[in-house]
């Protein structure tokens, strides 16, 4: 047993095979197919004739990490994006946008706000949430009358950075999607989260009176790390190209939505990124620390018919907190007004001339995240200064890829610039004063913690203190240096990764991080005392780690000292009272020595505070399943179930434990539904031939498993299961075990060959092994 974690049209939006879509999957091809056709059934999309139509709806597309330089409709040759070029070619592509931020909330939260960070007062992921005293463009869209509904694809963007003011519907729901690999962060794929809108559109339509829709979607795919499959990558120029493929797939499907119901021409679409990708320019890897153009230059494009002008570039200076008051004027709706962002619409129509606005971008994560010194930027004129130590001055015409310094030789230039600066600060003291916008208190948990400051994002203020002043561009080879470990041991080359961290140790002992990852190397290595040690010496420099104490408590609960477990689960909840790993681990201490009715009081308080947080009543059911309790772990995964319906793990042990109970027909049904929830895991598939063997049907079982190693099955590759599950002895003994066992022992040589698995499924091993 084991348990998973042709025509074209008139007017409107023309649909030409192959090259406004770029679909691979079956469901993705139904779509294209359905969308080839629409043009004649739908008369023109819904428009009478060629006259023009009134834009009553707004959808807002937001790509995470994408360059514009790697986009077709931006010159790249080699891109594959059929659908957001055909967007340009409709609508009016902005050559010259500029993010107020190299990192994804604080960018979205300019996006959504038309404010930048210093006034709503979002400087950096994970250790700020957008205050309640600023208004977004969801709230005046809902005010409005509007319908408002958000989809989003990855864990930075969580409900509780409070992004979904003003959204009736926030779809943050990722507990289906695959556990992240070590280090990474939780995340679903663009027509994962395309199709969901998709449903959300579909229900719109049916509805006797529709109300114009504002709708957000966001597409995670071209964040590191870029793991596309072998067939996207042999079709692109590098992984990161690939993935900005697949996101291009998710902007088709939801055009060719809108286009099916014959809305396209009557919504205003905005296509935008938060943030770009520096791909090793500047000796920067990914994002968030610098703010070359590399990482602040964006795509942005608007497709109104009617509205905004087909096919214009626009190529005056654009900033991301444009886009707010932009849209709102272009629907008739006020708040612009209120927002340091302007309205770009009558320079876009041509009636004024393009307004030399300051481009204002910022980083504070080499701060927040590093303890580094923050950067401030301005671009005016083609120039850039940015604010540092070291101060930098680039002559953008003739150095667009900011390699020649000209200070101090344009010390002059660069003091004018740095004025603009603090003109931009100051007016954002004011706004922030004004909407007492200042961020709410860290609303992280345990997984989000851990996620950030593995991606970079986020170092423990022992580090910060450590490295407080240094400039970035000094700072970025250590942290490259402590990248170089994460990566050996996201590759499970833990002796390697200690190895480089103790050398890091030896040049700056009071590194937190490197003592954080070396604690998780001795963990991964068996030593939980090593590890426990490390944890300490992190401590002792920066003691307002929540984490460390919650994962101290673990390693306690693993020596099987309760007591010393309860203190650091204790200690980490004084640092952070929202800290739900905290509050649930303690509600397992309870469980632990049998007092249910507190165990549940603690998994109450932790689902109070994240009702998305499944796993607190998981906790409690797989202690139940270890103690062979299976009513009650089944009773605890129902509950699961009923929060979170697509919470895989649970509805695999929610089979498990209904087997054991002698319940094959609910067992059954949980794997399907599992099955159904991720057809390309093996998982559901494996467990359903255990509950046939074990009923008496062996030779179902063998045909179940005969599906999961079959040609476009879902891969399945564990000959150790197949040789030593006991619930498999039944069918070893079929003649066709053998040939099974072939094809399954063919693609575990593939896979190792390949290095790696589309699915890991190996850390929820619950069989029946020796």
């Amino acid at each position: 047993m084991f348990m998973g974690k042709g025509h074209k049209a008139k007017c409107g939006f023309p649909v030409q095979p192959g090259q406004f879509f770029a679909f691979s999957s079956p469901v993705r091809r139904r779509l294209a197919r359905v969308a080839w056709g629409i043009s004649l059934a739908l008369g023109g999309f819904g428009v009478a004739g060629c006259a023009k139509p009134k834009i009553d709806n707004v959808l807002i597309i937001t790509l995470d990490t994408t360059r514009a330089d790697h986009l077709g409709a931006y010159g790249f040759t080699l891109a594959r994006t059929p659908n957001i070029d055909r967007l340009a070619r409709e609508g009016v592509r902005f050559s010259d946008a500029i993010s107020a931020a190299p990192i994804t909330l604080p960018s979205h939260s300019t996006i959504f706000t038309g404010l930048l960070p210093p006034a709503h007062g979002v400087r950096d992921n994970g250790s700020y949430a957008l205050g309640d005293g600023v208004t977004t463009l969801a709230e005046r869209f809902l005010a409005a009358g509007y319908r408002t509904q958000a989809f989003v694809s990855a864990l930075v963007l969580n409900r509780r950075y409070n992004l979904n003011q003003g959204f009736e519907g926030y779809d943050d729901d990722l507990w289906a999607e695959d556990e992240p690999p070590l280090f990474m962060i939780r995340s679903r794929s663009a027509p994962k989260t395309a199709e969901r809108a998709i449903q959300w559109f579909e229900g719109w339509h049916r509805e006797e009176t529709k109300k114009p829709f504002f709708v957000w979607v966001h597409f995670f795919d071209p964040h590191q790390p870029n793991d596309p499959s072998m067939a996207e990558q042999t079709k692109s120029p590098s992984a990161y190209d690939a993935e900005i493929a697949v996101a291009d797939e998710g902007v088709g499907l939801l055009l060719a939505e809108l286009q099916k119901l014959g809305a396209l021409d009557r919504t205003l679409v905005v296509l935008t990124a938060d943030h770009g990708e520096s791909l090793g320019q500047h000796g920067e890897k990914t994002h968030a620390v610098f703010i070359y153009d590399a990482t602040v230059h964006i795509p942005l494009i608007v497709r109104a018919p009617g509205l905004f002008p087909k096919g214009k570039v626009y190529s005056g200076p654009v900033r991301s907190e444009d886009i707010a008051p932009t849209v709102l004027a272009a629907l008739k709706l006020p708040g612009g007004a209120e927002m340091q962002g302007i309205d770009l619409l009558p320079a876009v129509r041509g009636t004024v001339p393009p307004p030399d606005l300051p481009q204002y971008s910022e980083s504070l994560t080499s701060e927040v995240g590093f303890g580094m010194a923050p950067l401030y930027g301005v671009r005016k004129g083609g120039w850039k200064w940015i604010r540092a130590p070291r101060p930098e001055l680039y002559d953008l015409l003739k150095d667009p890829n900011e390699l020649a310094n000209r200070m101090p030789a344009e010390a002059r230039r660069g003091s004018v610039l740095d004025g603009e600066l603090e003109k931009i600060l100051e007016a954002s003291r004011v706004f922030e004063s004004r909407y007492a916008t200042g961020a709410k208190p860290n609303p992280m948990d345990k997984e989000t913690e851990e996620t950030l400051r593995a991606l970079g994002y986020l170092a423990p203020r022992g580090e910060r203190d450590s490295m407080s002043g240094i400039d970035p561009k000094d700072g970025m080879v250590l942290y490259q240096k402590v990248e170089d470990a994460r990566h050996l041991a996201q590759n499970n080359r833990w002796p390697e990764a200690e190895k480089l961290l103790r050398e890091i140790l030896a040049v700056t002992p009071r590194n937190v991080t490197c003592w954080n990852i070396l604690a998780l190397a001795r963990l991964r290595q068996k030593d939980a005392l090593g590890g426990r040690d490390a944890y300490r010496h992190s401590l002792a420099i920066s003691p307002d780690q929540a984490r460390v104490y919650s994962m101290l408590g673990t390693i306690a609960m693993v020596l099987g000292d309760l007591e010393e477990a309860e203190k650091e689960f204790h200690r980490a909840l004084a640092i952070s009272p929202g800290f739900v790993e905290a509050l649930s681990n303690l509600g397992m201490i309870a469980a632990l020595r049998g007092d249910p009715s507190k165990a549940q009081e603690w998994n109450e308080k932790a689902l109070a505070l994240d009702p998305t947080f499944p796993r607190a009543y998981r906790r409690l059911a797989d202690l139940a399943y270890e103690r062979e309790e299976w009513d009650r772990a089944l009773a605890n995964y129902r509950k699961v179930i009923e929060i979170a319906p697509s919470d895989f793990a649970s509805l695999v042990q929610a089979g498990n434990s209904a087997r054991r109970l002698g319940q094959p027909v609910a067992a059954e049904g949980y794997f399907q539904r599992a099955a159904k929830l991720r057809p390309d895991s093996w998982v559901p598939g494996y467990n359903l031939a255990c509950l046939k063997a074990t009923g008496g049907d062996a030779p179902g079982a063998l045909a179940e498993l005969e599906r999961l190693v079959a040609p476009g099955g879902a891969d399945f590759h564990r000959t150790d299961l197949l040789d030593q599950d006991v619930d498999l002895a039944a069918v070893r003994a079929l003649p066709g075990f053998s040939g099974l066992r072939r094809r399954a022992a063919e693609a575990e040589r593939r896979i190792d060959a390949d290095g790696q698995s589309g699915i890991d499924d190996s850390a929820e091993l619950t069989s029946g092994l020796p």
